[in-house]
């Protein structure tokens, strides 16, 4: 198992906390909360063991068969709000980000409070979404 502290260095450079508005049908977005690493196809032992710390996420294979030079790529990602909410933001709350991600988790976990308290389901809960975006 690796080392917390190593999982939060690795994150600060190569990890990535998002906030996605997706337009369906309905009036309002859809709002997500997605954290993802991809890395090169041979880093993938590193990620595996990512994944067994963070106890989520699903580890998927890119390829993009359209670029030249182009090699495969493997990406972590939790999308699962329950996940996020109960292992992920918990985890780095325990062992913080130190370097710029840890403004974009801070965002990360103020649209995931919103979204328990069901704020991303009303207009201005909306609003204030993309302004934390912003």
């Amino acid at each position: 198992m690796l080392n917390p502290h190593y999982v939060v260095g690795f994150v600060d450079g190569e990890g990535c906390f998002s906030i996605t508005l997706n337009r369906n049908s309905g009036r309002l977005p859809e709002v997500r909360l997605i954290f993802e690493i991809e890395l090169r196809e041979d880093d993938l032992p590193i990620l595996e063991k990512i994944q067994e710390v963070l106890d989520c996420g699903k580890i998927y294979r890119l390829e993009y068969a359209r670029y030249e030079r182009w090699s495969p790529h493997v990406k972590l990602k939790v999308s699962n709000f329950e996940d996020i909410s109960k292992k992920m933001i918990p985890f780095f709350t325990k062992y913080p980000l130190q370097a710029k991600k840890a403004l974009q988790f801070e965002k990360f976990c103020l649209v995931a409070e919103m979204i328990g308290r069901k704020e991303h389901l009303t207009e201005k809960g909306v609003k204030r979404i993309r302004k934390i975006k912003a």
